[in-house]
């Protein structure tokens, strides 16, 4: 179990510790100066809610709701021309690059993609901010393990290493930036991944508490469960919760493939966007930014239902949920205002441009409706509910199906609030959620987004790996080749010398005609009347030809029904040349090479 150990020195250990340290170090120093950027500008232009109160602000409030959001989407649309693809970065291509073992992340992309994340959620638009700093960990962990000469392995502990660093700073909780690293990330638990992705999460809650010494970002009051039938309620949160969860990831899918549509030019649409946002923002601020302010409001919100009202200062949406009281149908529809279109809101953002993550809307959209969930269901029981509790279960229902880490969002709860019961209540609703989301949607809205790309992960990295590696390797030159008119006689000669069954007729311009076998040419031979007619009036066509581009899972796709010695392989650029053939040996070969590799990169060099 443990002979990878062997191959694996002393020198290798430190090396790798060492980095994950450094990362830890860095990429925490870097978490925390995005988000308190973030938090400074949006307190400039009168975004955050804290900043929206006091006096002298009447005149002015309207104008920066509108505009800051368009001003943001100007500088975004000019930073998405600089970028390769038109669009930043986010975790699914982390997730490629870490299952794929190409974990070198161009740092021209990777710090251009980060400014645009900071300017979007720095000027309001409706997206997330877990997202971006999940890639600026990456890309910390990617630019250092290029200083290591084992980088080719240790880079993609790295990338983990960097975001178990971001996660475990911004949510102040290193067992589930630990657990998020791999379970999203690497997805495996290898101790070659574990040791290193540990170090960089607890250095990094270190500098967060000890350095810093910031609090918990979404820090929740003390919540009990008060009735026996409400765990059956966490169930049915669950349930619930999918269905928020489905309609929010394929507004954003959807809001994708519409503004692909816009014909309108790429500089123009976060700017569009942004006034779109704006306009709707003087009704509805919450919907402002990343939203964490409303969402620590809406889990501490028996806190605030119970008089603390500092929680929703600056919230209007928020404050007359808690004003309307006895007036249940109008808190219900102001919740369901604040979970619906923060779904709608941030789709629609994400799709025309602008830069920022889904994490961070699923935790509001996940706490609004879990409130309105647990409201609705206190005006049908007899006696008063905790309605934290059941906004927490519905943000950790929704949260986990988004971005496909149930393990993960229960240690938040759980390192968040240090409650047993609501972790168990949580992950009630949890279960629930990713069961109906995965056979409905996919392991994640990443998945699904990477599928559409092309690469699709429901069966592991192995067949995405096998997916990006080709042929060419493993094609051979020692093969019979003969022209068309080479006289069947001189072909079945030139065969039994090879100690071979197969010939590929080609012309003089090396084009590939087709194949004669050796009972082909046996039973021509018998059957002539003492001449010897030339092969190319046999040639067949093979109906099974391969590219020397070919991927080996194509090829293994391919080769299910085939019978015979060997497949011909023509040139990817001119399919008339035969380059070469491929046993059908090499191709289980380079299937076996391949996973080899993987399991190499997960656990060691044994």
């Amino acid at each position: 179990m443990l002979g990878w150990l062997k191959d694996y020195s002393p020198q290798r250990f430190l090396i790798s510790f060492a980095l994950a340290a450094v990362v830890g170090l860095i990429a925490s120093v870097a978490s925390v100066g995005f988000v308190e950027g973030i938090n400074w500008l949006t307190k400039q232009l009168l975004i955050a809610p804290e900043a929206r109160e006091g006096d002298g602000l009447a005149k002015r409030l309207p104008w920066f709701t509108v505009f800051a959001p368009v001003v943001g989407g100007i500088i975004v649309g000019g930073l998405l021309l600089m970028l390769r693809g038109n669009r930043p970065q986010g975790l699914p291509d982390i997730i490629f690059a870490a299952q794929t073992g190409e974990s070198k992340i161009p740092v021209r992309n990777g710090v251009i993609a980060s400014i645009t994340s900071f300017t979007s959620i720095g000027f309001g638009a409706s997206v997330g901010m877990y997202g971006p700093l999940a890639s600026l960990g990456a890309l910390i962990g990617s630019l250092l393990s290029k200083l290591t000469a084992d980088h080719r392995r240790l880079g993609v502990i790295a990338l983990g290493c960097g975001v178990s660093s971001a996660i475990s700073t911004a949510f102040n909780a290193p067992i589930a930036g630990v657990i998020f690293a791999h379970e999203v990330i690497l997805r495996h638990y290898s101790i070659r991944a574990f040791a290193p992705v540990t170090i960089s999460a607890y250095v990094s809650q270190v500098m967060a508490t000890e350095v810093f010494q910031r609090p918990r970002l979404l820090e929740v009051g003390e919540v009990n469960i008060q009735h026996a039938y409400e765990y059956g309620a966490f169930l049915l949160v669950g349930v619930v919760g999918a269905a928020v969860a489905l309609f929010y990831m394929r507004g954003v899918i959807v809001a994708g493939k519409l503004s692909g549509k816009l014909s309108l030019p790429l500089w123009a649409k976060p700017p569009l966007a942004g006034l779109v946002l704006g306009l709707i923002c003087l009704a509805v601020p919450e919907f402002l930014s990343a939203g964490l302010e409303t969402t620590r409001a809406t889990l501490n919100i028996e806190q605030v239902r119970a008089g603390d009202l500092d929680y929703i200062k600056g919230m209007t949406t928020l404050q007359s949920v808690v004003n309307a009281k006895e007036a249940v149908l109008v808190a219900v529809a102001l919740l369901a205002v604040l979970c619906l279109g923060k779904s709608i809101l941030t789709g629609f953002c994400i799709g025309m441009g602008f830069g920022g993550g889904v994490f961070s809307p699923a935790l509001f959209i996940g706490a609004t409706f879990g409130a309105l969930f647990g409201l609705m269901l206190e005006a049908m029981v007899p006696g008063s509910l905790n309605l934290s509790f059941y906004a927490i279960c519905g943000m950790g229902a929704v949260t986990s199906a988004v971005i496909g880490a149930p393990i993960s969002t229960i240690l938040v709860v759980f390192e968040l609030t240090e409650n047993y019961d609501l972790a168990k209540a949580v992950l009630i609703s949890v279960v629930f959620s990713n069961i109906i989301c995965s056979r409905l949607f996919g392991r994640s809205l990443f998945d699904v987004q990477l599928l559409a790309r092309g690469f699709d992960f429901s069966l592991g990295k192995d067949k995405v790996v096998l997916q990006q590696k080709n042929i060419g390797d493993y094609i051979v030159q020692d093969f019979v080749q003969i022209a068309p008119d080479t006289t069947c006689g001189q072909a079945l000669e030139r065969l039994l010398t090879a100690n071979q069954t197969e010939a590929y007729i080609v012309d003089a311009k090396d084009t590939y005609l087709g194949q004669v076998t050796l009972p082909e040419l046996l039973q021509a031979q018998r059957a002539g009347d003492g001449s010897d007619p030339p092969v190319g009036g046999l040639a067949k066509p093979e109906q099974i030809t391969l590219t020397d581009m070919t991927s080996i899972f194509l090829a293994m796709k391919k080769v299910e029904e085939f019978v015979g010695e060997s497949v011909p392989v023509v040139s990817a650029r001119d399919h008339l040349k035969l380059v070469g053939v491929i046993p059908e040996g090499n191709i289980f070969k380079a299937y076996s090479d391949a996973i080899d590799e993987v399991r190499r990169d997960e656990h060691g060099d044994h």
